[in-house]
């Protein structure tokens, strides 16, 4: 895993599979929190980390039954 430092609302711009995702920090009302944006092609699933675990295990009991 790599760790970067970008400054609040500056996109982070990376390629996954030569198609282009932004990622952009913002600063929120309440002290000590951000948020994310996410800019991605429809063909690029995003989700937090919860739901994508609760995806892949969906899948792996439809593949037991």
């Amino acid at each position: 895993m790599h760790i970067v430092s970008i400054p609040f609302e500056e996109p982070l711009i990376i390629s996954i599979n030569g198609q282009v995702v932004q990622i952009i920090a913002f600063k929120t009302q309440e002290h000590g929190n951000i948020k994310f944006g996410v800019n991605a092609p429809r063909s690029i699933n995003v989700h937090r980390e919860e739901i994508y675990h609760a995806i892949k295990q969906k899948q792996q009991q439809a593949l037991v039954e």
